[in-house]
């Protein structure tokens, strides 16, 4: 899995030069991406996809955290109701699927980054760029620090996680 680093940038003139270095540092130049609001002009800069845009990643989280909420609740009623009939076998089971939805969501918040475009939006709507930039977990720091250090203009923004593969 990929993590996808935020940057933001006052103009495509410095945006450009922040792509060339990523370049230099074996990123790949189709996993950067720019986003501006208000059709601002990105020069030669990759736009970023449909997928980004519409924040799709944003939708998927929601989808899974409702989901094991829902799921916690619904074991929650069942073991409520296992105890009342003493099937203390099928309350068991119900609290280890609860357990188990508990853990997930406990991970989900504590190790998953996830920043999303609307994150954003107060910067881009004053006419910043946004660079969205997907390199694996490991590269992360390194990357960071260097646009950072070459580049102070450049406003980290934090990470979030990517599926290449499926464009998110």
């Amino acid at each position: 899995m990929f993590r996808r680093i935020y940057f933001l940038l006052p103009n495509a003139k410095l945006a450009q030069k922040v792509v060339d270095e990523l370049v230099g540092l074996n990123v790949s130049h189709k996993n950067i991406h720019t986003y501006a609001e208000h059709k601002l002009p990105i020069a030669s800069l990759n736009p970023a996809t449909e997928n980004q845009t519409h924040n799709e990643a944003r939708e998927i989280e929601k989808l899974f955290w409702n989901g094991n909420l829902l799921l916690f609740f619904i074991f929650s009623g069942i073991a409520t109701l296992a105890l009342i009939f003493q099937q203390y076998s099928l309350a068991l089971l119900s609290l280890a699927v609860m357990l188990v939805s508990f853990t997930a969501g406990d991970f989900f918040v504590k190790h998953i980054p996830h920043i999303h475009l609307e994150n954003f939006k107060n910067a881009t709507s004053h006419n910043e760029l946004l660079m969205m930039i997907d390199v694996p977990a490991e590269k992360v720091g390194y990357i960071e620090n260097t646009i950072h250090r070459h580049h102070p203009a450049a406003v980290e923004g934090g990470s979030s996680w990517a599926i290449k593969s499926i464009d998110i």
